[in-house]
């Protein structure tokens, strides 16, 4: 059996010199998909000063990757952003002057106080900036796209760079505050001022994205960037223990666990976690959320260890306990009686769905530009989420496949061969799921996706349970396309 569902394609054509203002609609996405951020007293490495590219760009088996690159513990020695501290000393404070240059208007008015990193380096500060030199010659074409999606912090975060003569100049396309998006040619190196408005802890979410030479786009997970500003420091480094176990219990005694912070940090929220005998996973307490976890002990908790967490007001963790050990003498269990509990799922009850989230089932495709040749407008863009799931116990596998109708904006017409994709496969429960292939836009030949497509597929004894599809998506149109908002939808099937 299958099911069709539809997802709505929405770009925008403007007038005039025929420049484009659609923002991509991704919050969704990177709200699943998106890692924990580093807890605090937990990052591998802090960085007070040096050389840092920030927004390094690389291209690791055929993934793009978003990662921190530093020239202080060695030279271009790469981490995951979510792995470092970048810490903003106070002495970058810097009072505005009296009258406050109007190149630097957006900074505040005379007297206020920012945190200001120079474009120029400081060898006493951090000198964050960012690089597109790791990318193989020819795998991109330019420009690319580093997308500071969100910032969360005490206050605003300004990104700009200096002319020759003093003025400040946009690198985020127009204006100077984050969230924005720097758009850089590949084999790029630079570096900008920064300024953050009030001290504290911000994190910044930053992803990339780039048009393949070969075709289609590809686009990095979210990754994290935390900034330590000035002296505020919202969790303070702790250590956590546990109090009150005894050495031994008997079934039907009251356990009463506290955990115990040094030194205090005013934070309460905890949770408790315990782990079986001969197990490696550690399995959440419900509704243990203080400092003090209670319970009736039983013969079958013997050896079962227990740990404690503190959080601070972004869940992130402050502090994780050592393990104790629960001893609990046996017990003979005494007469009772007992049920046996059956249930089937018949062989023939399975089925073969596709589906997609109807609260997230509208691609706004990015901006219309020129291609590099100024011989069409392009357009790109991510699928959302293609779900597809198969409880057939046969296991016959499976073809989900997309098509595409007309793109139409008022009585303007965009046939729907001008849409191309690069399916990929964000998640499967096993092996089998593989991508279809590449299909290219039909500007002026072929059909692109006017015609039924692969998404991806599974064979025979594979993709039962969810597997989840997507898609780079690109729009090549003629340069003869009159401004509008255009509109199609993509239908998928699966057999």
């Amino acid at each position: 059996m299958f099911r069709l569902e539809r997802i709505t394609m929405r770009t925008l054509l403007s007038g005039g010199a025929r420049s484009v203002a659609v923002p991509v609609i991704a919050g969704a996405l990177l709200a699943a998909s998106a890692t924990a951020t580093a807890a605090a007293g937990e990052f591998e490495l802090a960085l007070d000063s040096g050389h840092i590219d920030a927004f390094t760009l690389a291209w690791q088996n055929d993934t793009l990757a978003v990662v921190l690159q530093e020239d202080v513990t060695g030279h271009h020695v790469q981490h995951a952003p979510e792995d470092v501290l970048l810490q903003v000393k106070p002495e970058a404070a810097l009072v505005l002057p009296d009258p406050v240059p109007p190149s630097l208007s957006f900074l505040g008015e005379a007297g206020d106080t920012v945190y200001y990193l120079p474009q120029t380096q400081d060898p006493e500060l951090i000198w964050p900036g960012w690089s597109t030199e790791q990318l193989p010659s020819g795998v991109f074409t330019n420009p690319l796209r580093i997308e500071v999606t969100d910032v969360q912090g005490p206050g605003e975060v300004f990104l700009w760079q200096s002319g020759s003569f003093g003025e400040s100049i946009s690198v985020l396309g127009g204006g100077f505050q984050l969230p924005g998006t720097i758009s850089p040619n590949a084999s790029v190196h630079a570096h900008a001022n920064w300024a953050f408005t009030a001290e504290g802890r911000y994190t910044l979410t930053v992803r990339a994205s780039g048009t393949l030479a070969a075709g289609g786009t590809v686009t990095s997970a979210p990754a994290t960037y935390t900034f330590q500003v000035g002296d505020a420091d919202p969790v303070p480094t702790t250590t956590l223990g546990i109090s009150g176990l005894a050495d031994r219990y008997e079934p039907g005694d009251v356990v009463t666990l506290t955990a115990v912070q040094d030194p205090p940090t005013g934070l309460d929220h905890y949770h408790w976690f315990t782990r079986a005998p001969g197990s490696d996973e550690w399995v959440v307490v419900p509704d243990a959320g203080t400092g003090r976890y209670s319970f009736t002990a039983t013969a079958e908790q013997d050896g079962v260890e227990v740990l404690v967490r503190l959080y601070d007001a972004d869940h992130a963790v402050v502090a994780e306990s050592a393990p104790v050990t629960l001893n609990v003498d046996g017990a003979e269990p005494g007469p009772g009686a007992s049920q046996r509990i059956v249930a089937t799922l018949p062989e023939d009850e399975g089925a073969l769905v596709v589906s997609v989230d109807p609260d997230d089932d509208v691609v706004t495709m990015s901006d219309f530009e020129l291609g590099t040749a100024a011989d069409r407008w392009t357009s790109t863009g991510e699928l959302r989420p293609v779900t597809v799931t198969d409880t057939r116990a046969t296991a016959p596998g499976w073809v989900v496949s997309g098509q595409v109708g007309d793109f139409t904006a008022g009585d303007q017409t965009l046939p729907g061969r001008h849409l191309g994709w690069t399916p990929l496969v964000t998640a499967q429960p096993d092996g089998g799921v593989t991508p279809g292939d590449a299909v290219a836009p039909g500007l002026h030949s072929g059909d692109g996706l006017s015609v039924s497509s692969p998404l991806a597929s599974a064979p025979a004894g594979n993709g039962t349970g969810t597997s989840r599809l997507g898609a780079g998506l690109l729009i090549e149109a003629p340069t003869t396309l009159v401004p509008g908002t255009y509109e199609a939808t993509i239908t998928f099937t699966a057999i």
